[in-house]
């Protein structure tokens, strides 16, 4: 990234990084059920700042508007596609193709593909826009703005709309009083990033919470084929959440659900989740054919 950051600031529609800080997968990188996806999140959404870093001719990703404020890439919607997340097992190396493209005046939108020994495990097209607190210490006031420094990036003639939730077909809308919904308390050391959020991937992490505790499907273990985050909102440390599911479908071994993430406090929905999940065998790995 240092020598790309250094490289002529020619305008572009999109960039491409052909393996952007590929990994060899570890415990770390590993669930009960394969490549974990909360973890996938976070890597593909450090891969997404690296990129705008290296849009704006950066090699960190600390980006500043006119007055020097500090602003933050803020994802405004993440969708995984073609997940084969179970396939993963430890010693795989996955390589992150990314593709980033300008989508608005401060809207991003990057594909990232990620592979291992040329199998496709998941792609990942996440969303973000970049904003700052109107007032400090407030994420409820967490405003866009627009990086001072020139982006290589084109912006569209017309900006894109943002990404609409998916169609989940044959879902069945769950009433009102049909509706089971789970508390959450997120932790400061745990769901909140260094830029004092809650962070995109607690989201996730507390619909796969909220979905074990309805469902505790053992066997065969559920893996996520599709997922799209559509993100409205955020919380102060302290605030709890609501998880609701709205919507269920399950049909041949497969899970399809809709939840509702809501501020406690005021009920304001900060997220919704439309999710498609799977059984999938751990022991294949996409880059062997077995492993003992």
């Amino acid at each position: 990234m240092h020598r790309a950051a250094r490289e002529e600031h020619v305008a572009a529609d999109r960039l491409q990084f052909a393996s952007l800080e590929p990994v060899r997968i570890g415990m770390p990188e590993l669930c009960h059920a394969g490549l974990s996806e909360n973890w996938l999140l976070k890597a593909c959404g450090h891969r997404h700042w690296l990129a705008l870093a290296h849009a704006h001719g950066q090699d960190t990703a600390d980006f500043r508007d006119a007055d020097g404020e500090r602003l933050y890439p803020a994802f405004t919607s993440v969708r995984i596609e073609h997940g084969r997340l179970g396939a993963v097992v430890e010693h795989d190396v996955l390589h992150f193709e990314v593709e980033l493209c300008r989508i608005g005046r401060t809207r991003y939108r990057s594909r990232i593909a990620v592979r291992s020994a040329g199998t496709s495990v998941a792609t990942l097209v996440m969303e973000s826009a970049f904003v700052r607190r109107t007032r400090r210490g407030e994420n409820r006031s967490a405003a866009r703005s627009v990086v001072a420094r020139p982006c290589r990036l084109l912006p569209p003639l017309t900006p894109q709309r943002p990404a609409a939730a998916p169609e989940l077909e044959g879902l069945s809308l769950l009433g009102a009083a049909d509706k089971p919904e789970l508390i959450f308390d997120p932790a400061p050391h745990e769901d909140f990033n260094g830029a004092d959020f809650l962070y995109f991937a607690a989201f996730q992490a507390i619909v796969d919470r909220a979905e074990w505790q309805w469902f505790r499907q053992c066997e065969p273990l559920l893996v996520t084929i599709q997922r799209t985050i559509v993100y409205l909102g955020n919380i102060e440390l302290g605030e709890r959440v609501r998880a609701v599911l709205r919507g269920l479908r399950e049909e041949g071994g497969s899970l399809f659900h809709e939840v509702e993430l809501s501020r406690l406090s005021d009920n304001a929905v900060i997220a919704r989740s439309y999710t498609r999940r799977g059984a999938q065998r751990k022991c294949l790995s996409v880059g062997h054919q077995s492993r003992a």
